[in-house]
């Protein structure tokens, strides 16, 4: 080897090492990330879908200006041991959490020794802030925390990590304001309201940055080729396409271009296909099968709707759920508690199992109807116990309640149809029995109103509650011990 050659590769090596310890120094930036981060303006925003880096923009805007010197324009210089900090302000500890990781991976040359990232506590547990060697300090805050801590605080700059509450943003601005600072937005305008920004955006109080994801787009700076994922695929027309096919019609603007608002359409499952995802079930393949019953009481003509499935969890990281639909039941106008029990052992039979074969059910919430009367996961399992002979606390499995806990929030509802679209769009992930009339039209029909449709998909998605939400729940002997078939 010569001793060019070596010099070479001592130059590759320390290119590769340099490039490690501060990557925000040799990124080649896309468009719409560029002329953000050259806008000086006091509030400005980088609005687009999921793929363009909107965090990792906002992230740099922030690591800049602790650094006090910026690639793309001027700042203000500081005096030594001045005074400067920043907030980063996410929506939840998780997300948090994964942003504070990507600032500790391109800052951490310039952060304090002491300064140690954990991914279970990030930077701290109680008041995670990253702390330079220049004295600056970026503190990171979660939206649900009590006014943020906002009295008396004095800040250069706040990065909002997806849509603040419009007071929580009102407040910030008179923070920043004392030492004229600044407000940067990174979002997808989905999650929470955002005609407010929206507003101020159109009347020029903020400055907007926004791309659709194109080709273009995603074509860094002084490059001739989009970006490419992991395995060397490029992120091109191709990919956007099939991007945009996995993704509900409804956000499909809003999530894929950064759209402000979703679209009415005329079918939220317009990827359903009868000929597709219809089919007779005779028994279910070979492998381990979760049985599962999900309930919704009804908001309309209080009537119990009733969905059992089938779910196998991915042998493989990169494998899809598999969903096979076995049955429903919808009860008459206003059915006794008894009768909604009697039928849900009914249906139970006539596809070969009992009520201890299930390994989860889940129901909504108490219904109370225009009379008063009422409709409770209570009062169906002890009916069902009743009928059973059994002691109602000794039935198995009992019916859990819906809407409660980490991401049973509103938003939930578009959570899970988004899971089972994505099942609709991978052959042979989603199978539904003819048996099912009712959901088969809902799937075929529900346009996102609170309608009679709505009643059989929210008890679909109750029965997928925890592949939905990747609650970690275990088989039961039931289902480990069931002898499953071909169909």
């Amino acid at each position: 080897m010569t001793v060019d050659t070596l010099q070479a590769i001592e130059k590759m090596r320390a290119i590769v090492k340099a490039c490690q310890e501060d990557p925000l120094e040799w990124i080649s930036w896309l468009p719409v990330q560029a002329s953000f981060l050259a806008d000086p303006s006091p509030i400005k925003l980088l609005r687009a879908g999921n793929q363009v880096g909107k965090t990792m923009a906002g992230l740099a805007e922030v690591h800049f200006q602790a650094l006090g010197r910026h690639p793309l324009r001027q700042v203000a210089t500081r005096p030594p041991g001045a005074r400067w900090e920043a907030w980063v302000v996410c929506a939840s500890w998780p997300q948090s959490l994964a942003i504070q990781e990507k600032l500790w991976q391109v800052a951490r040359r310039h952060l304090i020794e002491d300064c140690r990232f954990d991914p279970v506590n990030g930077f701290h547990a109680n008041k995670p802030a990253a702390i330079y060697k220049n004295g600056a300090i970026v503190r990171f805050k979660t939206s649900n925390q009590d006014s943020l801590d906002l009295a008396g605080a004095t800040i250069n700059l706040v990065l909002f990590d997806e849509p603040p509450r419009p007071t929580v943003f009102a407040e910030v601005l008179q923070r920043v304001k004392r030492l004229q600072g600044q407000v940067c937005l990174t979002l997808t305008p989905i999650g929470a309201p955002v005609d407010w920004l929206r507003a101020m955006v159109e009347e020029g109080t903020i400055s907007e940055h926004h791309t659709r994801l194109t080709p273009e787009a995603l074509v860094p700076i002084g490059e001739h080729e989009p970006l490419k994922l992991p395995d060397g695929r490029p992120m091109d027309a191709a990919w956007i396409a099939e991007a945009e096919r996995v993704c509900l019609p409804s956000e499909r603007d809003v999530r894929i271009h950064g759209g402000w608002e979703t679209r009415t359409i005329t079918r939220v499952f317009d990827a359903f296909d009868t000929g597709l995802h219809v089919r007779p079930i005779t028994g279910l393949p070979e492998g381990e099968w979760e049985l599962v019953l999900g309930l919704d009481h009804g908001t309309k003509e209080y009537k119990q709707s009733a969905i059992l499935a089938a779910v196998q969890r991915p042998v493989k990281e990169a494998d899809p759920y598999r969903v096979i639909v076995l049955d429903e039941d919808v009860g008459a106008h206003a059915r006794s508690q008894k009768a909604d029990a009697l039928a849900l052992l009914e249906m139970l039979d006539r596809n070969g199992f009992s009520w201890k074969d299930l390994d989860e059910v889940w129901g909504d919430r108490i219904h109370i109807g225009g009379t008063g009367d009422k409709k409770a996961n209570r009062d169906l399992q002890a009916n069902l116990a009743r009928l059973l002979h059994v002691d109602e606390r000794s039935l198995k499995p009992g019916i859990l309640t819906v809407k409660r806990g980490v991401g049973r929030n509103k938003g939930s509802v578009m959570a899970g149809c988004r899971w089972v679209y994505q099942l609709m769009v991978e052959p042979g992930a989603f199978i539904i029995s003819p048996r099912c009339a009712h959901l088969i039209d809902a799937l075929e029909k529900w346009q996102g109103a609170d309608d009679v449709h709505k009643d059989k998909l929210d008890a679909l998605r109750y029965a997928l509650q925890s592949h939905i939400f990747r609650r970690q729940a275990t088989l039961s002997r039931a289902s480990a011990a069931r002898t499953l078939r071909f169909y």
